[in-house]
């Protein structure tokens, strides 16, 4: 038996067909569920860049660290 755990797995979030004759319903209203994607992957766009700016200024100041260490211990 295939199991969703959100409808985030089904592409189009429309109705399917199965192994049935029968389209089998992925549960989510389509109107509805097409807007709340197009919103949360605008989220997800906008916080990306600043994301991985912070990520990035993280490993610069974890390389100083690192790089302060090995100068300590070369002395």
């Amino acid at each position: 038996m295939l199991t969703l755990r959100t409808s985030a797995h089904i592409p189009t979030n429309q109705h399917r067909r199965s192994f049935r004759l029968i389209p089998t319903s992925t549960g989510a209203p389509q109107a509805r569920a097409g807007v709340e994607r197009l919103l949360q992957e605008w989220t997800r766009l906008l916080n990306a860049e600043p994301r991985r700016a912070w990520l990035g200024d993280r490993w610069s100041a974890h390389a100083g660290r690192v790089q302060s260490k090995q100068s300590r211990r070369q002395s």
